[in-house]
């Protein structure tokens, strides 16, 4: 099984720009209104986790971004030949505190949208250059995350000619993979505030084999577990 774990993927572009390997045979929206805010950190620990650890996350202290489940505690334990790459509240890249920075200095004037791309694209690079090896490999489960819709989002989601490239990026990505059995997933979708983006109260699902029905994100764990059972 593959999941392509999309941050920031917005249900609206996927249809308008009718990409087929990112609205697979089924697809919709994620309900995350048992959230206060759709953080991003809060809702991929809680998907993996099946649960919302909202409140354990902000009550933790320190960096959210450094917050780490062990495997026990994910549906990730049932996988025991696994790939995950990259992803929040698990195994997320240190590299991804330079974006955070970048966008910083973005709105202190001190970076321009280039210099802050060339950091978001480095490490998108990295990721799919580590699933293209995975795919090579053996394993029940690949998870990999790719951040491209969410980063470029805040900064251009308002810029539609230059979100369908991205969105294309991620559509080719996901075609490497569809014949294999699939489940995209994104934490929260984005809208537009002028030229940039910020996040919506809902979520994106797609596969081409496991049909859900306006699903919280915290349940579909469970249903992939059942569905996944002799």
């Amino acid at each position: 099984m593959i999941i392509l774990a999309l941050d920031g993927l917005e249900y609206a572009y996927v249809k308008e720009f009718d990409l087929p390997n990112l609205k697979l045979r089924y697809y919709g929206k994620t309900n995350i209104s048992e959230f206060s805010e759709p953080r991003t950190i809060v809702i991929w620990s809680s998907f993996l986790a099946g649960k919302n650890l909202e409140k354990e996350i902000l009550s933790s202290g320190g960096d959210l971004w450094s917050f780490k489940l062990p495997v026990q505690r994910t549906f990730l334990r049932h996988f025991p030949r696994r790939k995950v790459i990259d992803m929040p509240g698990f195994n997320f890249r240190d590299e991804h505190k330079k974006e955070r920075e970048a966008l910083k200095l973005y709105f202190e004037d001190k970076i321009g949208v280039e210099d802050y791309e060339k950091i978001v694209f480095k490490i998108h690079k990295k990721n799919l250059m580590e699933f293209r090896k995975a795919l090579r490999k053996e394993y029940d489960l690949i998870l990999a995350y790719f951040n491209l819709a969410d980063a470029i989002g805040h900064l251009s989601f308002g810029i539609k000619a230059k979100m369908r490239i991205i969105y294309e990026e991620l559509d080719r990505i996901a075609s490497m993979v569809k014949d294999e059995k699939l489940l995209i997933i994104s934490d929260h979708g984005m809208k537009a505030v002028g030229r940039y983006g910020d996040h919506t109260n809902y979520g994106y699902w797609a596969s081409n084999w496991l049909k859900l029905r306006n699903p919280r994100i915290t349940e579909i764990a469970r249903f992939l577990i059942s569905k996944l059972k002799p």
